[in-house]
């Protein structure tokens, strides 16, 4: 069978095997080098270059999160029942043609296109990489992994600001262009270097056709959404970040330069390329002090830090709205958009803890069709309150809807494996 000849290769391409955790470590570096370079001026670009109202930008969100949402399941049960390694390396090189696109067709349909790029390619790698690392060096030791992962990736953003901010002098759309095309190269670096010794795909008859097997694993994440505490609650809380972050993500930008102002003489790019810069820094500082709180990697640490981190981003989000000038916005956007990136990797932790090999990258997919389906669903909400009442009353609108999260990341369900 196509699948067992997968399985059997040492390398999807000729090359030379790496040790997982050293690949997982280099795709986050690069990846954060080459996605961040991609987007380091993303939320100028489309206000000043791709003129988009605040209607339109919460539109084009709703599209990624649209796209991310139809595929994410079929995608994640693809890397359960084929291979998790082929699945990361498709996602990586469909993911690049989303800032090509936006470069290209600085226009409401580029940005559309571009976005569809973004979700389908994300939903390829997202939930399998994790799955991958775990199946082959251990929940214990990814658990360990995961934040040192998420540190290389913040350095590597650090270069991929000041190549995007460096480029986009030049011309806005280069950081587009350079940045989505590395990041699609990369996925030949691993084709020849990603290892898969411990994937075992679900258990089923050698007879039993493809689409059996894909249809029998859906069942089994879902069925543990039903069944388990756990998963419940943790795709509650992906479902209401997410739909807090789709008002965020689409209209900071517009705020602050059509409401708030710049600093006269300020240049935009450099501004940007700032912001993404401090960002960074004070991310790396935070996961550094992070990891050291919850060296244990239980759940009841996760917990802890995911409460801090959510009442944190309402406080702030609500902070940015009010202020009236550019100096006092400036220290609560920084806030907002540092805990927003430095979070993914102790939820994702919090999530993993015992769950069943066999159905593990469908059930963090369905986690993280929770976030996607609150964004989904986020998305029109927004894009009326922005259109009706502006981008101040939607963003206020999304600060208020992320506190469900603290009761349910305090709830502290029962650990449960999740059954097989």
């Amino acid at each position: 069978m196509p699948d067992s000849w997968i399985r059997r290769q040492p390398t999807l391409l000729p090359g030379r095997a790496l040790p997982a955790d050293v690949v997982y470590i280099a795709r986050a570096m690069w990846g954060g080098v080459f996605a961040t370079m991609s987007i380091a001026i993303y939320s100028l670009y489309v206000v000043r270059d791709a003129a988009l109202t605040p209607f339109e930008l919460v539109i084009v969100g709703a599209v990624l999160e649209g796209a991310t949402f139809l595929f994410e399941v079929p995608t994640g049960v693809v890397a359960d029942v084929l291979s998790r390694r082929l699945s990361i390396v498709i996602g990586t090189a469909l993911f690049g043609l989303g800032p090509i696109a936006f470069g290209l067709f600085p226009s409401f349909g580029g940005i559309v296109l571009g976005q569809i790029a973004f979700g389908v390619g994300f939903t390829f790698f997202s939930g399998a990489q994790e799955a991958w690392l775990a199946d082959e060096i251990g929940e214990e030791a990814a658990a360990r992994t995961y934040p040192r992962a998420a540190q290389w990736r913040q350095a590597g953003a650090v270069l991929g600001i000041l190549a995007g901010a460096g480029l986009g002098l030049i011309s806005h759309s280069l950081p587009f262009l350079v940045g989505g095309a590395a990041y699609s190269a990369f996925a030949l670096f691993l084709a020849m270097t990603m290892p898969e010794t411990g994937f075992r795909p679900r258990e089923g008859s050698e007879t039993q056709s493809s689409w059996a097997q894909l249809g029998a694993t859906a069942r089994g994440g879902w069925d543990a959404l039903r069944s388990t505490s756990m998963v419940r609650a943790a795709f509650l809380v992906a479902f209401v970040v997410g739909c807090s972050s789709e008002s965020w993500d689409r209209l900071w930008s517009y705020h602050l330069l059509e409401h708030i102002g710049l600093p006269a003489g300020m240049n935009e790019v450099l501004f940007f390329g700032a912001v993404g810069l401090l960002t960074q820094a004070i991310g790396f500082v935070v996961v550094r002090a992070v990891r050291n709180a919850t060296a244990d990697v239980s759940r009841a640490s996760m917990s802890r830090v995911l409460t801090v981190y959510y009442a944190a981003i309402a406080v702030a989000t609500a902070a940015f709205v009010a202020a009236g000038s550019f100096w006092v916005a400036l220290p609560a956007l920084l806030v907002v958009e540092c805990l927003r990136r430095t979070e993914p990797p102790f939820f994702t932790a919090w999530v993993n803890r015992d769950l069943d090999p066999s159905t593990r990258a469908t059930v963090l997919s369905s986690v993280s069709q929770g976030n996607a389906l609150g964004q989904l669903s986020g998305g029109p909400v927004f894009a009326v309150m922005a259109g009706a009442g502006g981008a101040v009353f939607a963003l206020l609108a999304g600060a208020g809807i992320i506190l469900p999260a603290l009761p349910l990341v305090r709830s502290r369900p029962k650990d449960e494996v999740i059954a097989r």
